[in-house]
């Protein structure tokens, strides 16, 4: 009996201090997680996976991602750095579309470049078709994210002799000696539409080639790990979220991945709302979900440049 009240007294002198600190962390959250779901803080899974998606077997989502906000380029962090363009991704647990702000980056390797990812609209809902890098940029939805990123093809730079050359005319390179730099007019469409999706009524026209399609299915490299913890650091900031800032976010875009504040940051610029009612498909995007019974009301448009579970 001695020997079993020793083992308990032992026991609770080992697990006291465990419990203590347990109840010391969680006293210790700020008050903005507690007000946030739980359950957007979970581990995130690879979600940058390099892989074709097929309608058949993906999760779609049935709201319509939010317009693009326009935003400015922040000026790259020195030479060799390519831009990412920002874009919206959905995070199952929560659930809503947060923005991933644009933001530059180092390639995985000379030569490559990066083909953003998009929504596609298929089977009245909007699946995801992920970004990947290859020596060629693949089709992207004929999104106009800006800043080379017209919608077909990127107008921003070229690869020459192992060294990349920017074109002055699509990004904004600071006050930074970069010897390889060209002057060349970016063409894009002034008056098109710049949703954030294709696909259905509402949605970019844009098809891909035969050599797009193939590119697509051939093998390519998957985001850099500094673009994954980008994307993972995004999805945890509540401030993204479309339902918190109404499709505005706070960091529309980035000079450096992962640094979501302090003065590289460059938020998103006041659009004016475009509350025109239209017919045809039935869309609600993530910021301007309408409830039953509502009349259906496109959300506002953007000017400029997924999921999460």
């Amino acid at each position: 009996m001695q020997k079993l009240i020793a083992g308990l007294a032992f026991l609770s002198l080992m697990c006291g201090p465990c419990a203590f600190a347990q109840d010391s962390s969680s006293a210790a959250k700020p008050d903005s997680l507690s007000s946030f779901p739980p359950s957007a803080y979970r581990p995130l899974p690879p979600h940058f996976q390099p892989r074709r998606v097929i309608a058949a077997d993906v999760d779609k989502v049935n709201e319509a991602p939010p317009p693009l906000p326009s935003y400015e380029q922040p000026a790259t962090p020195a030479q060799g750095y390519l831009w990412v363009p920002g874009f919206w991704a959905w995070r199952k647990s929560v659930p809503d579309y947060f923005w991933v702000p644009g933001t530059w980056v180092l390639p995985p390797q000379p030569g490559l470049l990066w083909t953003p990812p998009y929504w596609s609209r298929v089977d009245g809902g909007y699946a995801f078709r992920a970004g990947y890098w290859a020596e060629q940029v693949g089709f992207y939805g004929g999104i106009d994210y800006g800043y080379g990123y017209t919608g077909d093809g990127y107008q921003g730079g070229r690869w020459e002799n192992g060294a990349f050359a920017y074109n002055r005319a699509a990004n904004n390179l600071g006050s930074l000696g970069i010897a390889n730099v060209y002057d060349q007019a970016v063409t894009a469409d002034g008056n098109a539409v710049h949703v954030s999706f294709n696909g259905g009524r509402r949605g970019t026209a844009a098809r891909p080639t035969r050599d797009q399609e193939a590119l697509a299915d051939a093998r390519h490299v998957g985001a850099t790990a500094e673009q994954q913890k980008h994307f993972e650091l995004a999805a945890m900031d509540r401030s993204l979220f479309s339902k918190q800032n109404n499709g505005e976010p706070g960091v529309a875009a980035t000079r450096r991945a992962g640094v979501l504040d302090g003065a590289d940051i460059t938020r998103s610029s006041a659009r004016t709302p475009d509350h025109t009612a239209q017919s045809g498909d039935d869309v609600t995007t993530g910021a301007n979900a309408r409830p039953a019974g509502v009349p259906n009301i496109e959300g506002t448009r953007g000017q400029q440049a997924p999921a999460a579970k």
